[in-house]
């Protein structure tokens, strides 16, 4: 034992029954804890004694076998004693003493993090959806569809039924030219009339949906409509509705774990932020397959330009109109207009 060291140490024991403390002395002796006292005297085998991690406040304590329990005030006191008995702590208990390790450990937390977020989920979410059906894809845009119909979003499509019969016939015939093998997306276009007014998404197992107020915008054009449809396509491909649920719902469990039932919007947010990340990486992939669509009709890809352009002017005549098409999950506009001109430049 270090000569610096207290051989004794006063404390109080509580034995576990009454809530009164008694006063004791400690010491160590040939393995063996002896607890002194008026009223008591124990001799405890050191492996029978439970000495929880080092604090840096508050009171010291040890847990006796027997349900009782010392405690000492004077934590300095005790550090020294206990270091004087021959007992060391673990490397873990002195780095959480330590703010340098501590920040470490932070750091190191938000880069594993960061790349379970960037890499991990992405991954996990396409590996999941190889054990997942496309009949569950079918199920799940359905049900989603006719969820929107319900709430009065979409409502039956006022464009005449000519127009739509031919805007039909027109992407059938640009599909086939741009997948004409067997891998060609199983697709159904819908027209309707919308409350989100100029727009077109996909729905899990290949539900397309264009709205009129599309179709009015770029006044019917069929090349702008092939490049917006093969956008959708793509999704539709790259089963994005899928692996959005599949990453949401996987982000949303990591969360949960992570902040368990301290708020439920706490642990909410990130799954939403989440999702709406993954959602651009998905537009730019979905973009790439709007120009592989428009290329294998000899089309410009400049065109989608125009829709955007539309866009913009829609914007300022109705100011604060929230456009289905330009939402945040989407990338910035400038990006997407750069994108599609340097990749017209490029087929010139």
């Amino acid at each position: 034992m270090s000569t610096s060291a207290p051989a004794e140490l006063a404390a109080e024991y509580f034995d576990g029954r009454s809530a009164k403390p008694q006063p004791v002395r400690l010491r160590f002796d040939d393995g063996q804890l002896r607890v002194d006292g008026e009223t008591v005297a124990l001799t405890v085998p050191l492996r029978q004694v439970q000495w929880p991690e080092r604090q840096r406040h508050g009171p010291r304590v040890a847990h006796l076998a027997d349900g009782g329990s010392l405690h000492c005030a004077d934590a300095a006191a005790w550090d020294a004693w206990v270091r004087g008995g021959g007992r060391r702590e673990s490397w873990v208990v002195k780095a959480q003493q330590s703010w340098r390790a501590t920040l470490a450990a932070s750091a190191a937390l938000l880069v594993v993090s960061g790349a379970i977020y960037q890499w991990g989920l992405p991954w996990a979410a396409q590996a999941a959806l190889r054990a997942v059906p496309p009949s569950v894809d079918a199920q799940l845009g359905q049900t989603a569809l006719d969820a929107t119909r319900q709430d009065g979003w979409l409502q039956p499509s006022a464009l005449p039924a000519a127009q739509q019969a031919r805007l039909r016939s027109a992407f059938e015939a640009a599909l086939q030219k741009a997948y004409p093998g067997a891998d060609r997306p199983a697709v159904q276009l819908h027209f309707f009339k919308s409350k989100l007014g100029p727009n077109a998404f996909a729905l899990p197992g290949g539900l397309l949906v264009v709205t009129d107020e599309m179709v009015q915008m770029v006044d019917g054009r069929e090349d702008v409509l092939i490049g917006v449809l093969g956008h959708e396509v793509g999704h539709v491909k790259r089963r994005h509705g899928m692996r959005a649920v599949a990453q949401v719902a996987m982000l949303g469990t990591i969360t949960s774990i992570a902040f368990g039932d301290f708020s439920g919007l706490l642990a909410g947010a990130p799954a939403l932020l989440g999702h709406l990340a993954y959602s651009r990486d998905f537009e730019r992939e979905a973009d790439s397959d709007a120009i592989t669509m428009l290329r294998a009709n000899r089309l410009s890809p400049e065109v989608m330009v125009l829709m955007f352009e539309r866009l913009e002017q829609r914007r300022k005549k109705e100011p604060g109109l929230d456009l289905g098409i330009a939402l945040a999950s989407h990338p910035a506009d400038a990006e997407r207009i750069t994108f599609f001109r340097k990749a017209a430049a490029a087929q010139q």
